[in-house]
């Protein structure tokens, strides 16, 4: 079968997508995937070794122009009609208020108002009502708006100050046994009315990037889902595979258009994901309640994530559970690259994080912890992001503070996909130090769940359900304390011997053998695609 897979990235890091591409191909399939052409990507075509194509599609020229046309054909005319309704009340105002005209006639009527109204004319009552009616209908719309967006805002401001008390019920109700009700399991729902159509919503945010809302993505999203359902369509495929909620439009229309099956791989809970922004988690949860139950294909990444998805949005496909292990591969000898590029001596032990600098990963808490580690420690913050030059102005600050000579973190760029074991293999430890502000990273098990085992290297993790569990099953890693501090990372790394941390490695060998793509993912990615055969197929 030929399969499009859609993901709103440029594909290069994205290590699921590969592997789910790599393996529908070595089954027989034609896989190409949608991703976007940013500064980072090789090329706006790349053929991968194993067959795969992948087509970064240059969407932001296209966008703005169809947000001009947006204004010009969709915002202007409802501007025009607003100004309409205001010059025709003007106009009957301006009759009913003219000199000689009924009002001044009613005033200076010498029977009194009573009397001066019951000499109006039919056309005086007309220009009456018609003034009332439309400043009627005015005032209520407008109320109707301002209170949908005040009620938008004013319950996203108290949800994220009860944040963690949401975080904790949804956590308990999760590790509840048996079934859970509706009561034990509230879903996120969006604030947004559903009779504010997109358009509207997307033009009305834009005017919060002034204020540093950062709402320029979401505005832009509807124009760059049209630009991929476009060349997707193109590509005449036989199933759409939409990789995260923002493609999911996309998938829609494709499967709309195309009638053939549509996949849906959530990588997260998005209504409950960590960069939350005014009306972005509110339009994930807009978009579930309206695309999922046109979703063939159902995958999540964990079992705590497919509970989820199961109670919050009843009636969606039963999720397919592919987490993101990683492949089984031989271990060559480390060559020394990670200490090289940070440069640090050969035997500096290295407490790694790889990955994205965002919001709610509990960075700044990390990079705080740096200069308490113990003598011949250092950490090093291998990764990108919005975050970097915050973490690097914390780091310098720590550094002045403790009196330090030695700098004890370093950043260096995130290394290739295909290099990232070999790279990995030079730390000590590895560390996830999410912060349990949202229920997405409650449940999280990011792909540095697998990388840092693969590669041999102890797991530091947050004691959130699923992480704790791959630690405390395999014994490869440890947790921190309840509470993330700086001190309690570099405490805990200080408590380990050396034995520990070598019966760690030894349980990462056990994790990666028994949980890795091969062994257990991806018959189960398969099995899934099986179903979508054409009947008579082998």
């Amino acid at each position: 079968m030929n399969i499009c897979m859609i993901v709103h990235n440029n594909v290069t890091r994205d290590g699921r997508v590969l592997r789910e591409a790599g393996t529908l191909q070595r089954a027989g399939h034609s896989v190409t995937i949608l991703g976007l052409l940013d500064a980072d990507a090789a090329s706006p075509v790349e053929y991968l070794d194993n067959g795969v194509r992948i087509f970064r599609v240059f969407w932001l020229a296209s966008a703005y122009r169809s947000l001009i046309a947006s204004a010009l054909f969709r915002v202007l005319p409802v501007f025009a009609v607003i100004a309409g309704v205001l010059a025709a009340i003007a106009y009957g105002l301006k009759q009913l208020f003219a000199p000689g005209g009924p009002v001044a006639r009613t005033a200076s009527d010498a029977g009194g108002m009573v009397a001066g109204l019951l000499h109006w004319s039919w056309l005086d009552w007309i220009y009456a009502v018609f003034v009332v009616v439309l400043l009627a209908a005015l005032l209520y719309t407008a109320w109707r708006v301002i209170k949908a967006y005040l009620g938008l805002f004013g319950t996203g401001a108290r949800m994220r100050a009860n944040e963690e008390d949401t975080v904790r019920r949804y956590a308990e109700a999760l590790m509840k046994e048996g079934a859970l009700s509706d009561a034990d399991f509230p879903s996120v729902k969006s604030r947004i009315p559903g009779w504010i159509p997109d358009w509207l919503l997307a033009v009305t945010l834009e005017p919060l990037e002034w204020f540093g809302a950062n709402t320029t993505k979401f505005t832009l999203l509807r124009y760059r889902s049209r630009e991929m359902t476009q060349v997707a369509v193109k590509l005449k495929p036989d199933i759409v595979h939409c990789h995260d909620c923002l493609t999911l439009p996309a998938g829609y229309y494709v499967k709309k258009k195309l009638g053939i099956p549509l996949v849906y791989d959530a990588h997260e809970i998005y209504e409950a994901a960590a960069a939350r922004m005014v009306g972005i988690t509110d339009y994930y949860a807009r978009i579930h309640k309206k695309y999922l139950r046109h979703v063939d294909g159902f995958i999540c990444v964990n079992d705590s994530a497919a509970l989820y998805y199961s109670h919050a949005y009843p009636g969606v496909v039963k999720p397919v559970v592919i987490r993101n292990a990683i492949q089984l591969s031989p271990a060559e000898p480390y060559d020394g690259r990670l200490h090289d590029a940070a440069g640090l001596p050969e035997d500096t032990r290295i407490l790694l994080y790889q990955g994205g600098f965002s919001e709610g990963r509990g960075l700044p808490i990390l990079v705080r912890s740096a200069s308490m580690l113990p003598e011949g420690w250092a950490l090093v913050m291998m990764g990108w992001g919005p975050l970097s030059g915050q973490l690097k102005q914390i780091a310098a600050q720590a550094a002045m503070r403790s009196g330090r000579d030695e700098d004890k973190v370093r950043f260096i760029p995130p290394a290739p996909q295909k290099e990232l074991k070999s790279w990995t293999q030079g730390a000590t430890l590895g560390i996830i130090p999410y912060e349990g502000k949202m229920l997405n990273h409650w449940i999280a098990t990011p792909n540095k769940l697998w990388e840092y085992p693969s590669s041999g290297v102890p797991l530091v993790v947050q004691p959130f359900p699923e992480m704790r569990r791959v630690v405390m099953t395999y014994h490869c890693g440890w947790t921190l304390p309840e509470t993330l501090t700086a001190s309690g990372i570099a405490d805990l790394v200080a408590s380990l011997s050396d034995e520990q941390i070598a019966q760690a490695r030894l349980g990462c060998m056990r994790f990666i053998e028994a949980d890795n793509w091969t062994a257990r993912y991806e018959k189960r990615l398969l099995d899934l695609y099986a179903g979508f055969a054409p009947k008579g197929a082998a």
